[in-house]
């Protein structure tokens, strides 16, 4: 099983993205699960989404304290802000677009670290761009 959890604000695609990806990846024969956290409800604030991908069933029904094996932050400014890294497992994933490794400050050193830059083109299906991502880097 691999487990990734995505970062974003209140307001942006987050879910969606998360959703839509797991829909795609049910529709190759993967098992999947996906489920929202949240704080506040207020526009802006900080929010994950995290989906678990499988060949066979996912058991896993714990949805707080997650152990990700790949963060994706789809918002850069939440390095400032939050511990996106919280619960990643030694050695895991960090994926982030417009940032480089540097942002992870002492933690960069026990990460892999992918920029999104060469993927995400902006347009009008992220998820697509994500997907691809994450299947040439040889994580789902």
């Amino acid at each position: 099983m691999v487990e990734l959890r995505f970062h974003g604000r209140f307001g942006q695609p987050v879910g969606k993205v998360t959703r839509t990806i797991g829909k795609q990846l049910m529709s190759e024969g993967k098992h999947v699960q996906v489920f929202d956290g949240f704080a506040a409800f207020r526009p802006g604030a900080p929010m994950n989404s995290t989906l678990r991908v499988s060949d066979s069933a996912v058991v896993e029904r714990s949805v707080n304290n997650t152990t990700p094996d790949v963060v994706v932050v789809l918002d850069n400014s939440l390095f400032k802000v939050a511990d996106v890294t919280s619960g990643l497992k030694t050695n895991g994933v960090v994926m982030a677009l417009g940032v480089d490794s540097d942002v992870l400050g002492d933690k960069a050193s026990n990460v892999r670290f992918i920029k999104l830059d060469g993927y995400v083109k902006g347009g009008a299906d992220p998820e697509e761009d994500l997907l691809k991502a994450l299947k040439e880097n040889a994580i789902i």
